[in-house]
């Protein structure tokens, strides 16, 4: 595997013009085509230090594995920050790679799960069958969170919390991402601050 260290920047409001501004770096860990398999070599690395190889189609499989890695080592992180989420690391090795990519079929029917149970928990609150609706329409529709108004989003954070302690550890853990996702959405800073 080799390493780089990969830039984490947030955009912010910097004197009245909003750019990035760096937050720090993570080092990142990434194979080259043949650590998976793949009979191919380099020929050289790109002013970055990034392997070049001489087929385009060669290039495009590593540029896409390159990609997937950065895009999994940045799931990792607090949003926003350099910081790492509790518990977890980025992966180091081929194998560490391959397990945390996970099996997103598996990810896919934890989310369908979750949102099951979450509707069939929602009469629980004791709320009107339109609010029931619309609470289970932010968590269907992810990015809708980010739309709601400060005070939605921490009602909603709420029925989350709410849900989440009916859950035994076997669901707990099987829905950890999609409350998680959810979660970090209300966190969020509204998505049309930038329009």
């Amino acid at each position: 595997m080799q390493s780089y260290n990969m830039e984490v920047s947030k955009r912010e409001e910097v004197e009245g013009v909003n750019q990035y501004v760096k937050k720090g770096e993570v080092s990142v860990s990434y194979p080259l085509l043949d650590e998976l398999g793949l009979d191919v070599q380099p020929v050289k690395n790109d002013a970055d230090g990034f392997p070049v190889y001489s087929d385009e189609k060669v290039q495009f499989v590593f540029d896409a594995v390159l990609s997937a890695v950065k895009a999994m080592a940045r799931n990792r992180l607090v949003q926003g920050t350099a910081t790492l989420k509790p518990g977890l690391t980025i992966a180091s090795t081929v194998e560490e790679l391959l397990e945390s990519g996970g099996n997103k079929g598996d990810a896919l029917a934890a989310n369908r799960e979750f949102l099951v149970e979450f509707k069939k928990w929602l009469p629980t609150t004791g709320k009107s069958e339109k609010v029931q609706q619309a609470v289970y329409e932010l968590a269907r529709v992810r990015a809708s969170v980010s739309l709601q108004p400060d005070d939605k989003k921490a009602k909603f954070a709420v029925y989350l919390s709410d849900f989440a302690e009916t859950l035994d550890a076997e669901k707990a853990a099987r829905f950890s991402r999609p409350l998680i996702a959810l979660n970090e959405a209300c966190e969020a800073g509204d998505a049309l601050d930038d329009m």
